[in-house]
This record gives structure tokens, C-alpha cells and sequence, in this order.
């Protein structure tokens, strides 16, 4: 049965874009717009029924979707992050999901990359590897990408999900689900306090995703049968401060994930990102988190 546009809320937390398409949602549902900066116009938002909300200052991701939830009283909450272009038919799948469901699509980037909206839990040194960059030797869906996953044998097979996540029904308790884009139903959202705004940007979907896998009855993600839609990754940092903004918070999230977590991996891992955390501070002093 197709979804009533009264059914579920999209929600864009907006920075660093002048242009957010919304032709994929339908006319009648609600759309939420929280602006982290003054670079989208409201008349670029051509869309009945959009609520507009202006914190006046950069919230980052977890806290701009937590204040956009405040204005939805639909079902289900769509979430989205506006570097997405998604079409009607991702709207239907992402708006139908169960109470019990968290519900993504399928993603490719701009250059027809596949990319995971489903992944498992990071290690320790896949922590350490993402944010230390190192993974750049080997990048999705590249070459060397497919031979690493193949001389690492079972491990390199886990991390194929790194590059392509197939359809279907996966484990919280195994998996997290990409904050790219994703629906939730809305009273489940407030029941576990929603994102974690500790984290400002980067890995409050991982910390969501754990959290939820706590709960009883579980719940699961759900990966819909529908075409991928474009993830312009990292579309939203566009400038040199935009990007060391984020590079910051990259830095400081990846150190909060690892000191929540016990075993003495996790410590020592910590604290070689702490140490980096406090480079990244020492080299852009300029740099201010919520700026």
C-alpha cells in the first residue's frame, strides 16, 4: 500500500548548499529545513509545507535533526542529508517502513561509485584507519580495494560492505546504518533521545544504530529493493574552513566513539586520536566546533 504523504517528515539539517531539490517528495508531506548557515535561500525550497528553522548558529548534524524533530507529528521521520538526490520511488520505500524498522536505500556517488548505507560496527584500527585516512591507498571501488578484500580473505569479505550493501533485512546488533539517509519511526527517535549531540559531526548515526540495537524487541535495518540514489559525499564542505570544520569534528567524534567503548584496543587507539585531535587543534587554531 502506498504511504500517505502525511505518513512520514523529511528532515535536512542545510550547510554549506544553496540549492536542496525536494521534487522526490511528495506534494502534501511535511518537510523540515533546519539552517546551519545563511547560504539557502527559501525560495530555493520550492515545496508546500516546508517549516523553516534557524538556530542562528551551526549546530552540526545530530543536534540540527534533534531540533528538527521538535516539528514533526507524522509517523515516521525521514532523514536526509541534502548532498542526497533521491526519487518518488525511494520516498515510498523509506515512508513505509514499520515501527520496528530503520529503513535506507541503496546509495552511489556522483561518479557512479556503489557506497554503503549498511555497514559493520568499526574495529578499533578500521576506526583509526577511516579517520587517520589511511584508507586512501585503497578507495572504494577501486582496484586495489577489490584485491585487499580478497588477499584478507573472510575479514576482507566483512568489509565489502565498506563499498556495496545489498538489499534486505541485517542486524543492529551487527550493523549501523548511514545517517546519508534513512526513516525511523518518530516515537522510537524520541525514546532513545534521539542523536547523540556529544558527537557534531560524524559517527552519531554508528552511536544511534548502537543504541537502538539495545532495545527489545530489536530492531532492524532494512535495505529497500529500489535503484540507488546519489550521495554527493562531502558536498557540503565546499570551502577550506568548511572542510577543516569537518576535519575537526572528524577528529573529536572518532576520539568520543573510542573512550565509550572498553578493552585496551579501544584505550590505545584513544589515545592516538586524541593525539591527533590535539595536532589538528595546534595546526588550525582558528578552527571553533559550533562556529
Amino acid at each position: 500500500m502506498t504511504p500517505s504523504p502525511t505518513d512520514a517528515t523529511v528532515v535536512f539539517v542545510a550547510f554549506g548548499v544553496q540549492t536542496l531539490p525536494l521534487d522526490w517528495i511528495p506534494f502534501g508531506a511535511p518537510v523540515v529545513i533546519v539552517h546551519n548557515d545563511p547560504l539557502l535561500d527559501e525560495e530555493q525550497s520550492n515545496h508546500p509545507g516546508v517549516t523553516h528553522v534557524r538556530p542562528g548558529e551551526n549546530l552540526g548534524f545530530g543536534r540540527g535533526v534533534n531540533l528538527a524533530v521538535e516539528f514533526v507529528r507524522s509517523r515516521r521521520v525521514i532523514v536526509c542529508n541534502p548532498d542526497v538526490e533521491l526519487g518518488r520511488s525511494h520516498w515510498a520505500a523509506l515512508a513505509s517502513g514499520a515501527a520496528d524498522e530503520v529503513v535506507t536505500v541503496r546509495l552511489r556517488t556522483s561518479t557512479g561509485q556503489p557506497m554503503a548505507s549498511v555497514l559493520p560496527y568499526p574495529s578499533p584500527i578500521v576506526l583509526a584507519a577511516g579517520t587517520f585516512r589511511t584508507v586512501r591507498i585503497a578507495p572504494p571501488g577501486s582496484r586495489r580495494r577489490a584485491l585487499l578484500t580478497k588477499l584478507l580473505g573472510t575479514w576482507g569479505q566483512d568489509r565489502r560492505w565498506t563499498v556495496e550493501t545489498p538489499p534486505g533485512r541485517f542486524s543492529l546488533r551487527d550493523r549501523w546504518v548511514s545517517g546519508a539517509v534513512f526513516s525511523i519511526d518518530t516515537e522510537l527517535f524520541r525514546r532513545v533521545g534521539g542523536f547523540d549531540t556529544d558527537y557534531f559531526l560524524y559517527l552519531e548515526d554508528t552511536d544511534l544504530s548502537g543504541r537502538l540495537a539495545t532495545l527489545d524487541p530489536p530492531i532492524v535495518a532494512v535495505v529497500a529493493d529500489a535503484e540507488p540514489g546519489i550521495h554527493a559525499v562531502g558536498g557540503s564542505a565546499r570551502d577550506v574552513p568548511a572542510a577543516r570544520l569537518a576535519r575537526r569534528a572528524q577528529w573529536e567524534s572518532a576520539a568520543r566513539y573510542a573512550s565509550l567503548r572498553s578493552g585496551w584496543e579501544w584505550v590505545g587507539i584513544g589515545v592516538a586520536l586524541r593525539c591527533g585531535s590535539m595536532i589538528d587543534r595546534v595546526m588550525h587554531p582558528n578552527i571553533r566546533i559550533g562556529a
